[in-house]
């Protein structure tokens, strides 16, 4: 079976994507998801964001109401 390869945006070194953010990758999420948040701001072009944990937890606290909205409709 073959793997598709998702690339975590441009950048080959493990730093978060985040604009002005230089601590190392922690998580990867969805584009479109993150895009949506005004308070983040990422670079590069790929499918997948990396984030390092603490704009991690600004993605987390930013998509709270989405996510619980989203599991009570399963």
């Amino acid at each position: 079976m073959k793997h598709r390869e998702i690339s975590i945006s441009d950048f080959s070194d493990n730093i978060c994507n985040a604009i002005g953010c230089d601590k190392s990758l922690k998580r990867s999420v969805s584009r479109k998801k993150v895009d949506k948040i005004d308070s983040l701001n990422v670079e590069g072009n790929g499918r997948k964001v990396g984030l390092c944990q603490d704009c991690y937890r600004i993605y987390k606290k930013a998509t709270k109401k989405d996510r619980t909205m989203e599991s009570l409709g399963r």
